[in-house]
């Protein structure tokens, strides 16, 4: 025969961790007892209310804690993999030949002339429309569609909002749509 000692608790009940964990904090199981000694209305209340209050903080303890583990784990990957890819594409060698990387090419040196507008547009009426709108929206216009930036990095390489920057976009945009559609453009 099996002596006590042997025998493993296999009828404990699923929510005997949570009461421990319960009756732990002083307060609590002053009020259960409490409520224990003296079974009024009024005691069992207050012993239902300060459970509720105790498993409603465990849950969104429970919550947020899954919840932040899951978009720790989501960012890293998918950091990990941008980094990956990054590496791979813009440091290999363009050719034999040259020693720089595509990386290289892509940063513009203060003797290099960015990719701009004039390369962008071919229609003389649509450059000239750009050319007549204020520099702040042809900057932003500029950084957006040809050098495919999005409203957030542009936000961050300039040191103002995003709402700022898709605002400043917006407007321009409906600029550009009026001149084109009253035909003002040469």
């Amino acid at each position: 025969m099996c002596s006590k000692k042997d025998e493993s608790p296999t009828n404990i009940h699923p929510n005997a961790a949570l009461m421990n964990g319960f009756l732990k904090e002083k307060d609590h199981r002053s009020i259960y007892e409490q409520a224990v000694r003296y079974p009024s209305a009024a005691n069992l209340s207050r012993l239902n209310s300060a459970f509720q209050q105790f498993y409603t903080e465990i849950q969104l303890t429970n919550y947020l804690t899954t919840t932040l583990s899951f978009y720790a784990s989501n960012y890293s990957k998918h950091a990990a993999k941008k980094q990956d890819r990054e590496l791979v594409i813009l440091d290999q060698p363009i050719n034999e030949e040259h020693d720089s990387s595509k990386k290289d090419m892509l940063i513009a040196r203060d003797d290099q002339q960015v990719y701009g507008w004039e390369q962008a547009i071919h229609d003389p009426g649509l450059f000239s429309a750009i050319q007549e709108l204020p520099d702040k929206q042809k900057q932003h216009l500029e950084l957006r569609f040809i050098h495919q930036l999005t409203h957030t990095e542009i936000a961050d390489k300039l040191d103002i909002s995003q709402q700022a920057v898709s605002k400043s976009i917006q407007s321009a945009l409906k600029k550009l749509r009026v001149a084109l559609s009253k035909g003002a453009l040469p």
